[in-house]
């Protein structure tokens, strides 16, 4: 083992990677060879990959050597691809060339995982050569149970960083953009984009309980919530709720989630976003101390038209149809995940304290059956999470599985906060 590399992945909020060689936070992982990276293989100015979003997150096919397409998260908090089904490794003879250690939250969670070299990834219309990709250890993450359809893995600036990439979360489609030589369609506004260790960074106004600040945060598609902050700005909201925020490498995530009075990046304005905060010890990272603002997350991009270009440092952002919609919380406080083969069987994992759910009874580990009177086994995830995301007020009524019992619940969805 020639080094080791010390990488912190908390699914949905963030990646950080951590060198004991490096001289500054976020040193990516990737090869010296000046050969490696992506290039067009066509002429086109540009490419159109289809994608899929689910829950506010860009799903792309990429093939890894003679691997048919698998299904990788765009993620601009990750500097180094992620695989997390170590059975394509193994399938595909993907050699383990180097060791890295891959922490959790807190001072918990210590895993050795591999790094393979070398690699080829392929899209339409482009193709990285000698690249690099950190495999997980199997049993650690799954995400394909959150997504309800395979998940293998998360890429992100090894592709962002060498082109400008268009997201358009209406038409669920990826634009590559060679040059950055691409329309600027009316009624857009250019953000200045602040590139650090590969990661990208936008200034924001925000305005709370009689405060207001100026804060500089990571812009992540890979956070599905609207806004993460620093636990130490808490007293920017008043009213807060327990939530769950995620599932990292040492167990799921807890925090809490208020409303600010104001969110504001270049002219577009927010009212009322919801903000998260993580748990006080969500950067205790051994000996470490990691200054942390916060995370501009896929809840606000996604109501944007999105090019977000490494290049020119620029983030540009056109409103889409979902602009203007409410920010709502989980209004039944029940989180789900998809099981069985086909994923057609949904399970409750996590119900939050005091929620609608809660108050009902509804318990981690009961499984769906029907909701008004309707069976989900012909339902997609998202099918299911749009019958709990109806108005607030809306009443549903529940059959539920739990042990050999069938019980039922009636929810009435609400606003906690």
């Amino acid at each position: 083992m020639k080094y080791m590399r010390i990488i912190l992945k908390l699914i949905f909020i963030c990646i950080l990677v951590i060198s004991p060689d490096a001289k500054s936070y976020g040193e990516t992982a990737q090869t010296d060879d000046p050969t490696s990276g992506f290039e067009f293989n066509t002429h086109r100015r540009s490419t159109r990959i289809p994608a899929r979003i689910s829950n506010n997150l860009v799903i792309i096919p990429i093939s890894i050597n003679d691997s048919p397409p698998l299904n990788f998260i765009i993620d601009s908090g990750v500097n180094t691809t992620i695989l997390i089904e170590p059975v394509i490794a193994i399938m595909f003879d993907l050699p383990i060339e180097e060791v890295v250690y891959v922490l959790g939250l807190g001072n918990e969670g210590i895993i050795e995982a591999g790094m393979s070299k070398g690699l080829t990834f392929s899209m339409r219309g482009i193709t990285g050569r000698n690249m690099n990709l950190i495999i997980i250890p199997e049993g650690v993450l799954s995400f394909s149970e959150l997504f309800g359809f395979p998940v293998h893995g998360i890429i992100g600036n090894d592709l962002l960083q060498q082109f400008p990439v268009r997201v358009n979360y209406q038409t669920n489609t990826v634009r590559v953009y060679r040059k950055p030589t691409y329309p600027i369609r009316r009624n857009s506004q250019i953000i200045p984009l602040e590139v650090e260790s590969n990661k990208p960074y936008v200034w924001v106004n925000i305005e709370g309980d009689e405060k207001s600040d100026s804060l500089k945060l990571l812009v992540d598609m890979g956070a599905t919530n609207p806004l993460f902050l620093n636990p130490s700005l808490k007293s920017m909201t008043g009213e807060r709720i327990p939530a769950f925020l995620g599932k990292g490498i040492s167990g799921e995530l807890e925090g809490e989630m208020g409303r600010l009075e104001k969110l504001k990046i270049g002219d577009f304005s927010f009212e009322k976003p919801l903000v998260s905060y993580p748990q006080d010890d969500f950067l205790a990272l051994t000996s470490f101390s990691i200054e942390w603002d916060g995370i501009l997350g896929a809840g606000i991009l996604s109501r944007f038209h999105v090019i977000l270009d490494y290049p020119s440092q620029k983030l540009i952002l056109r409103k889409n149809r979902n602009f203007g919609k409410e920010f709502h919380s989980n209004l039944s406080g029940i989180d789900i995940i998809a099981t069985g083969l086909n994923f057609n069987e949904f399970k409750v994992n996590h119900v939050r304290k005091n929620s609608a759910a809660y108050q009902e009874g509804i318990l981690p580990g009961d499984r769906i059956i029907s909701i008004n009177r309707e069976a989900v086994s012909q339902m997609k995830i998202d099918e299911i999470i749009s019958k709990f995301s109806q108005s607030p007020g809306t009443t549903l009524y529940i059959q539920i599985a739990r042990d050999e019992k069938r019980l039922y619940k009636t929810i009435r969805l609400r606003e906690d906060i």
